[in-house]
This record gives structure tokens, C-alpha cells and sequence, in this order.
């Protein structure tokens, strides 16, 4: 290689360092990058929208479950895979899971393994009127399916504000907005942290 080429190959290669310093201090720019690193799954989810991949790590859910003394403590790979595959946030799903059971700690969620407090079925086997399934990895994923399947996320309602209120209902005796509101402030902190 000549002097020149090597000049010029040197400065390609600081120009590009350069660059990815400077996006790598960008959260919104690392984020990019993460997208484009990561297999192909959709950048994390901004705002209020629950469509997108992943925005925490499978650790940093381990590591809230455990805090909170959760029996699905370990399940935080089958919340960060199963975002991946259905496009659905991570810290939505779990944001879910703190406010239906306090992470299942709680409630029917204790023996349904079901995450969401999702309504019995035909189809589905059940304790008292929520599904219920051999393992929290199993609910995780019904739970993910659900909500990008053509009841929710197929069908247009994309953001926290628009599945609430259809998910739990003020006539079952829910405050949607006290929901959206704790979920809202979950998936913030979360994304923030």
C-alpha cells in the first residue's frame, strides 16, 4: 500500500471511530446502532408506543424481578426474546406484570403464572376466570401474542393510551387511567434508567 493510501484508509477509519463515538453518546443514536446490531428486530419502542423491540436487557428484568422477590425471577431472557419476535416492548410487558401482580407476587397470578390477568378462554385451561399455564415463561408468551395479535397491535391500537382501556375496562371494575398512568411511569423509569 502506498503512503497515500494509507493516509487516506487512516483518516476513512478515524472518520468512522469519530462518528461512532458521537452516536454512541446519543441515546436516541444508540439506539440505532442497537437496531442495527441486533438481529434485525425492530429499534425499542419510544413514547407511549408498545410496538417495537426491546428496550431493556434480559438482565436489567432479571434484576427487577429479583428486587421485588418475584417467583418468575430468571424469566427476564423469555420477556427480552419474546419482544424480539412479536415487536412488543420489553418494559411494557413488564410494566403489565407489576401492575396486574405486583410481578406475581400477588393475586391469581400466583398459581396462574399469567402475567396479564388474561381472561379465560375457550381454548385455554383456567383457574377462576383467568388463564392459567405450567410456567410464567408460557404466560409470558400468551401474553405477548395477545397483545400483537389482532385484538390489539393488529388492529391499530398501538399505544399504552389505546390498550388500556379495552384491556381492563372500567365496566370489570378497573380505573384505566390509573393503570395507563402506572404503567406509563414504569416504562419511562425503566427506559430512562
Amino acid at each position: 500500500m502506498k503512503t497515500g493510501e494509507l493516509i487516506a484508509t487512516g483518516a476513512i477509519v478515524a472518520i468512522i471511530l469519530i462518528a461512532l463515538m458521537n452516536v454512541m453518546g446519543n441515546p436516541k443514536m444508540s439506539g440505532a446502532i442497537s437496531y442495527l446490531t441486533n438481529g434485525g428486530s425492530q429499534p425499542p419502542a419510544t413514547g407511549s408506543s408498545v410496538v417495537g423491540g426491546p428496550s431493556l436487557s434480559a438482565a436489567k428484568i432479571d434484576q427487577i424481578l429479583s428486587n421485588a422477590g418475584s417467583p418468575a425471577a430468571g424469566s427476564g431472557q423469555a420477556f427480552y426474546s419474546d419482544s424480539q419476535q412479536y415487536s412488543i416492548d420489553d418494559a411494557v410487558a413488564l410494566a403489565f406484570f407489576h401492575h396486574e401482580s405486583s410481578y406475581g407476587t400477588a393475586g391469581a397470578a400466583v398459581q396462574t403464572h399469567n402475567i396479564g390477568n388474561i381472561v379465560c378462554t375457550a381454548g385455554y385451561s383456567c383457574i377462576g376466570r383467568f388463564r392459567s399455564y405450567p410456567s410464567w415463561q408460557t404466560g409470558i408468551d400468551d401474553w405477548y401474542r395477545l397483545i400483537s395479535g389482532p385484538a390489539y397491535a393488529g388492529s391499530g391500537l398501538t399505544t399504552i393510551d389505546q390498550i388500556i382501556p379495552k384491556y381492563a375496562p372500567a365496566a370489570d371494575h378497573n380505573s384505566p387511567s390509573a393503570y395507563i398512568a402506572a404503567v406509563q411511569s414504569d416504562v419511562q423509569a425503566w427506559r430512562a434508567s
